[in-house]
């Protein structure tokens, strides 16, 4: 229906008699229902794009990306623990590098004369292994 005229139906026809003309007139309850329902109809609209997080029971195997939040087996003389990883999965190594650094576990097990020791016994094997050459190459020769 078109507003045109300055003429308000209200004041021409009484209210008193028409049951159906007042339901239709909206009241200020029926205002306030309209505000309260918009309200939660905006709060629900909003509720839908907070995060939320659901739980799920599942049974299978947890593999990490990164190799050092991973449990890790390295074969070794002395145990130890991995202390930093220098590669990651799927990177090329060369003879030589570091792939990662191990510390030991209880102070007592480092030997400060690790080094020299172990040069000492490649020495030992090798004047061995000369010597050993020697005497078959005297046997040979008699």
């Amino acid at each position: 229906m078109l507003n045109i005229s300055s003429n308000s139906i209200k004041d021409t026809i009484p209210f008193s008699g028409a049951k159906s003309l007042v339901m239709t007139l909206p009241r200020k309850e029926s205002q306030k229902r309209l505000r309260i329902l918009t309200g939660v109809l905006i709060t629900l609209f909003i509720m839908l794009f907070l995060p939320w997080t659901q739980n799920i029971r599942s049974k299978g195997y947890v593999t990490a990306l990164r190799p050092d939040q991973r449990p890790q087996t390295v074969h070794s003389i002395i145990a130890g623990r991995i202390e930093k990883w220098y590669v990651a999965e799927g990177d090329y190594v060369a003879a030589g590098d570091t792939i990662l650094r191990i510390s030991e576990v209880k102070d007592e097990y480092f030997d400060s004369l690790l080094l020299p020791r172990t040069q000492q016994q490649v020495d030992a094997k090798s004047q061995s292994a000369r010597s050993y050459g020697t005497r078959c190459w005297l046997f040979k020769i008699r």
